[in-house]
């Protein structure tokens, strides 16, 4: 059974200072065999990750685009799309790419919560690690009701929370073989959440100094 972080942020995002190279080096340490690369709205860490030689570790290119709607995780795709797209559209175009779609978040506090309602999404992040109180649970329970995957991921912006969270995939160890066990729905989740009081620190900071 392979772990897999399905939501890493880097230095290619506006709001993170976590190289893709040290993301790397912190997934393994922690005994994770991949992890997701999805910057916000760019892809241009993908060719950092192409520089990464290792055949037993997994990168999968993805993205975190800012649909109209909310946020949605576009994974094993190589182009760009454009944010602020209706959550449908964006859905489509990430198909276009033989990608997977996935409701990122959908109910943590301060989003837009009927993203899951505006599209027909591949999969939906059951287990976020920055998102607190309900917001898992209730991502969970709309993708058990509605027959809907789950994956998990850390949502690191911090080198130190990669693999806080992450998706178990009963696969070959290979980038073809984990995108099509996460679209055939065969993931289970893991991980934890960022104890609250560290949540609302970071909040805090992030607010004073914009990271």
């Amino acid at each position: 059974m392979l772990r897999l972080d399905l939501h890493v942020h880097t230095n290619h995002s506006y709001d993170c200072r976590c190289s893709v190279e040290r993301a790397v080096e912190v997934a393994r340490a922690k005994g994770l065999n991949g992890i997701a690369i999805t910057d916000h709205d760019s892809i241009s860490g993908h060719q950092d990750a192409k520089k990464i030689r290792d055949d037993e570790f997994i990168i999968i290119p993805g993205v975190e685009i800012s649909s109209a709607h909310g946020h949605i995780l576009g994974l094993g795709i190589s182009e760009p799309i454009p944010r602020a797209l209706p959550a449908a559209e964006t859905v489509d175009l990430i198909r276009s790419q033989g990608g997977i779609a996935v409701a990122a978040h959908p109910f943590a506090p301060g989003r837009r919560v009927g993203l899951v309602y505006q599209a027909s999404f591949d999969a939906i992040e059951g287990l976020n690690s920055r998102a607190i109180l309900l917001s898992n649970p209730l991502a969970q329970r709309f993708a058990k009701k509605n027959g809907l995957p789950m994956v998990a991921g850390s949502d690191a912006h911090r080198c130190e929370d990669v693999g806080m969270a992450y998706t178990l995939l009963d696969c070959e160890p290979n980038l073809d073989s984990a995108l099509k066990t996460i679209k055939r729905g065969g993931t289970s989740i893991a991980g934890r959440t960022l104890p609250l009081l560290s949540f609302l620190w970071r909040v805090l900071q992030k607010a004073l100094h914009g990271r």
